[in-house]
Formats: structure tokens, sequence, C-alpha cells
């Protein structure tokens, strides 16, 4: 989640919604009688046109919070108090519907510390991403923040000759070099590579063979240079990032959970039982639970489960219908979690009864 805006003084925040995770997160900082402003569509009577459904920006007195259902959807209903005037929408109920995407203000007579926590630490989650943009001619790398880039370097390139069949070859290899030094002064988590198809693809490669342990990505662009980089962050390598890293350490987790179904199962737990007893011991470390659940019977059940395991410094994804791993945590009952410690059979068994 990005906050994209802050007045305390005034009960504001102002966020833009990333991941399925910030959700979650909105459900339970969102409360009755809250204000949530954001654009959405209404359906209103236009003079002589009859019933129209216009997009327009309306502020709701917050009535309640829930997850469409079949949807990793967020509603929020509540009755209008502000609107565009000649339309006499206020006092009348609407629901907001919030998705990834979504740009809403928050407004709230105060806001509590953990509130805010949640928020605050949402937004910190992020990934320190090297932004590579490439042509035959110019060159410019650039580190990716939050809140902007800071460009690390510009460079002439000596093009290709078309007598040449390694010419390219041998421009992406120069590439590579000026790339690398770079990461080793900033050390990013991720690369970004854009550049058009072949070059880039060289590049890609090369890179990937270079830098063990880093995930490098590509994408195109249409130029080199800083308006090759300006042109990927118009291109959402900001929100494919976050959905991309989500989408590994999803992966991780499943790949950590099914080497200890073998090795140490009384160190794992999975369907909502066994997790609910788990949680109950304290034991949870790791807890995946796929999107599905946000919307369904059980919803109370996994929104205590998550906050618990928060609570004690846990670590909560939410696994959306999209990613590789949703699958076969949906066939192990749609939530798994990694244990703290050993939980044998027979004190689940206690701990269950």
């Amino acid at each position: 989640m990005k906050i994209t805006g802050m007045d305390l003084r005034k009960g504001i925040v102002r966020v833009k919604v990333e991941t399925v995770d910030d959700l979650w997160i909105l459900k339970n900082v969102i409360r009755s009688d809250d204000v949530v402003v954001g654009r959405t569509l209404r359906d209103v009577k236009v003079d002589g046109e009859g019933k129209r459904r216009l997009p327009m920006t309306l502020a709701i007195k917050v009535k309640n919070v829930y997850f469409q259902p079949f949807s990793s959807r967020l509603r929020v209903h509540g009755v209008i108090i502000e609107g565009p005037e000649g339309y006499g929408l206020k006092g009348s109920h609407h629901t907001l519907n919030v998705d990834v995407g979504s740009e809403i203000e928050i407004i709230k007579e105060s806001w509590s510390g953990s509130e805010l926590s949640m928020l605050t630490a949402t937004s910190k989650r992020w990934v320190k991403a090297l932004l590579v943009a490439t042509d035959f001619d110019e060159l410019s790398i650039a580190i990716l923040y939050h809140q902007g880039v800071r460009y690390v370097l510009d460079k002439t390139l000596p093009g290709i000759d078309s007598r040449d069949p390694e010419s390219i070859l041998k421009l992406a290899k120069t590439i590579v070099k000026y790339v690398l030094d770079v990461v080793k002064l900033e050390d990013p988590e991720v690369i970004v590579v854009g550049s058009p198809a072949v070059l880039r693809e060289y590049v890609a490669e090369m890179l990937s063979d270079e830098v063990k342990g880093k995930k490098v990505f590509k994408d195109s662009v249409s130029c080199g240079g800083r308006s090759g980089i300006e042109e990927l962050i118009r291109r959402d390598v900001v929100k494919n990032l976050l959905k991309e890293i989500t989408i590994i350490e999803i992966e991780n987790v499943v790949n950590e959970f099914m080497e200890l179904v073998n090795k140490k199962p009384e160190r794992i737990a999975y369907g909502l039982n066994d997790v609910r007893v788990a949680v109950k011991a304290n034991a949870v470390r790791k807890l995946l639970v796929i999107e599905d659940f946000l919307s369904s019977d059980e919803r109370e059940i996994i929104d205590e489960l998550i906050t618990e395991v928060e609570s004690h410094k846990g670590y909560v994804r939410i696994v959306p219908k999209d990613s590789p791993s949703y699958l076969k945590i949906k066939a192990l009952g749609g939530i798994i979690a990694i244990l703290r410690y050993d939980l044998p059979i027979e004190l689940r068994r206690e701990l269950s009864s």
C-alpha cells in the first residue's frame, strides 16, 4: 500500500491499494462512522435523458465494510455526505468498491497508533529495484524508490556495426558491465531491464547468470536513456514488481512448507482446524491464506487468525488466485502455516478439545 497523503490534524490519510494484502489491512482499519472518499459510478437522473450511470467522487459515512462474495473486492457501504451538486445524493446509501489500484481517502475523528502502524508497516514493504533502460545508443540506470527514482548512471553507447554479426552481443556485454558495477555499489534486490527485443534478451540473460540470488525482470521500452526509465515507470513496472515479489515470497514459503512435510511434519499446520490450534498455541511463524477465505463464511475466523499471528510478529500473506501456488494451497485446505516450534499431534488434539 502506498500512503499518498496524510494530514492527521484533520484526520485524513490517502492511500493507493497495491496488493490483495492491502485490502485486508483496509478492512481492519476502516471503521463504522469513518468517512471514506473515492471514485465510483452512480445512477443519477439527468434532465431530458432519464437515468444515467456517471463517474463521480463521493464521500460516505461508513456503516459496514465487507468483501464481495467470490472476489477480492472490498466493499465500503454507508451514507453519502458529499458529492456533486444537483443530483440530490446526500443522505442516500451507496457502496464504494475498492480494488487493487484504487485510491481512497480515509477520514477519522482520530487515528489510533495501531491503525497507523498497520498502514505504515504495509507502505514500508518495498523492494529496492534497479531500473535499466537501454537501446543501441543510450543507457540509463536508476534506483526505484517508493516515492520516485534516483538516476545513478547515464552513458552514450557506441551503437552497432551492421557488418559485424556479433555486434549486438558485444554491446550487450558492455551494458552488462556497467550494470554490474552499479549492482556492486547499490545492492538492489531486483533488476528490471527495459530495451528493444533482441538487446533486452541478451542483457537480461547475461545478468541472470551474473547476479545469482537476485531476480531479473524484462520489459519493453521504445528507447534507452532517461526517457526509457520514465517509460518503464509509466508501464506500471512499480505495481508489477510488487505483485511479482509477493508471488516469489509466497512460493518460497510453500517450498519451505513442502520440505517440512517430509522432514519435520510437527513444524507445519494446514487446514482451518489445524491452523486454529497452532495459532491458539502461539506457534505460527508464517501463514498463507487463499483469497477465497476473505469472502467466505469463515472470514471472521480468518480475520481473527490473521490478527493474532500479526500481533505476535508473524508473517502473513494473502494468496491471490493468479498465484502459481494458489491451487497447491487450496488443495491443503486453503490455509497453511509454518510453526516456530514442534507441535506434536497429541498436543494438538488436547488444544482442540
